[in-house]
């Protein structure tokens, strides 16, 4: 007969090996996302996208001063998108 703790240690690790490495996620990086959709949305190329980006969101900000960066691009995502519809 086997001794518990290694009966116990043998559940152990297979408890960390299946539910471990859902812990060991990086959260959600919703600039990162919203980045990435006006990229997509915008049909440009990743750097001609970006220099866009960085201009709108410039002329967003003296328009709507004092608001987040995620802000600006949410409104830049949501006017493209409702352009595309």
């Amino acid at each position: 007969m086997t001794p518990v703790y290694i009966v116990l240690l043998v559940v152990g690790w297979l408890f960390v090996i299946t539910f471990g490495v859902g812990f060991a996620r990086k959260p959600i990086d919703p600039i990162r996302i919203l980045k990435n959709r006006f990229i997509t949305l915008s049909r440009l190329s990743r750097a001609q996208a970006e220099a866009e980006l960085l201009d709108r969101v410039e002329s967003l900000a003296e328009r709507f001063p004092g608001k987040s960066y995620g802000w600006y691009l949410e409104w830049l995502v949501t006017d493209l998108e409702r352009a595309k519809r």
